[in-house]
């Protein structure tokens, strides 16, 4: 109901109803591996924090600097930098961080413990710092769905030292994610011009690495100047073969589980049970209006479950288990991804 104003002063309007709105979160914050510079976590809002935290000016003098202003002036924005044998313990700390970048160092053992299945955090990784030549060079890296392998390393004209593509990657995460969206796929961006691919990319090798384990390859195509011209996973299935469909369920399903964190201990019932759909189907949407889900309808690209005889028995129900089912278009316009939440709440 609305209040009527008919004097100056202060007016109380209460509002009965609750709601679980869905807030979309940053998809692109990147933990970026340091070696040997600190062990405190360092967070940059921008180059100018970079800069200030370096003495004023930039100097070629480690990985460290020349990969973090790789990632500014590709586009980065807020990250936080780290010793690179604390990630694991780090990224933990702080709920924003959606990406881990390599930065040329080896962050397998990171990757292995955070880029699990339902975690939310996807892994940026450095191609061979030498020229692939043949086959086998994608042999060493993990078949997961989490992480993209970027080469070839990169030379600039500020830098006597070649550059890892995982940092100029980065960058490009960020800046097609706030331009486009994380539905975008993170390919066929210019990188920025001074920036150029140490090893010629044919089509027929890139054919040999755009399958199975890829390596998406940074290529000089068109007289464009270097693009990225890959977007795939190391994982090959028709689920998560690419980057932007594995970011977009990662992105959504951090948006959801924190939405849910507030009914935790509510009832168990059926008003709950809307008051979470209605949500849940609110934020879906959005996503379907911006193209970011496939379907000429809103029933075409996405739907949400939640009920008993629906997404819960009544024994999940007895348990204090509140089940939720979500389906998000893929790739393939008829094909959907279950996601399925799960918290205990206080049974009602």
């Amino acid at each position: 109901m609305s209040t009527v104003t008919t004097y100056p002063g202060v007016y109380i309007e209460e509002d009965a109803s609750s709601s679980v709105p869905v807030k979309p979160a940053a998809t692109a914050v990147p933990m970026i591996a340091m070696d040997g510079w600190t062990n405190t976590v360092m967070r940059f809002n921008s180059y100018l924090d970079f800069i200030q935290a370096i003495g004023g000016e930039f100097k070629d003098k480690d990985d460290n600097v020349r990969s973090l202003r790789a990632y500014f002036e590709n586009g980065g924005g807020p990250c936080y930098a780290v010793n690179r044998a604390q990630i694991a313990d780090a990224v933990p700390q702080y709920d924003d961080i959606t990406l881990i970048v390599a930065a040329a160092r080896d962050i397998t053992s990171a990757v292995a413990e955070l880029c699990q299945p339902g975690s939310g955090i996807f892994a940026i990784l450095d191609g061979p710092a030498t020229e692939i030549t043949g086959s086998g060079a994608a042999d060493n890296y993990p078949a997961t769905a989490q992480a993209a392998v970027y080469y070839p390393w990169l030379g600039v004209d500020w830098s006597t030292t070649a550059i890892a593509p995982s940092a100029v990657a980065a960058g490009l995460y960020c800046q097609s994610d706030r331009t486009r969206g994380v539905w975008k796929a993170p390919a066929n961006i210019s990188i920025a011009s001074n920036y150029k691919p140490l090893f010629k990319v044919s089509d027929d090798l890139q054919g040999q690495y755009n399958q199975g384990k890829a390596i998406n390859m940074i290529r000089d195509l068109d007289g464009r100047g270097p693009v990225i011209w890959g977007a795939r996973t190391l994982e090959d299935s028709d689920d998560w073969r690419y980057i932007s469909v594995r970011r977009l369920f990662n992105s959504a399903e951090r948006d959801i589980k924190s939405a849910m964190q507030p009914m935790v201990f509510e009832p168990n019932n059926s008003p709950t049970w809307e008051k979470v759909r209605s949500a849940v189907t609110n934020y879906l949407h959005s996503l379907w209006r911006q193209g970011a889900l496939l379907g000429a309808t809103g029933k075409d690209a996405y739907f949400v479950a939640i009920g008993e005889g629906t997404s819960m028995t009544a024994d999940d129900i007895a348990q204090g288990k509140m089940i939720v089912k979500v389906g998000m278009a893929a790739v393939r316009p008829a094909e959907f991804i279950i996601l399925e939440f799960t918290q205990n709440v206080a049974a009602g």
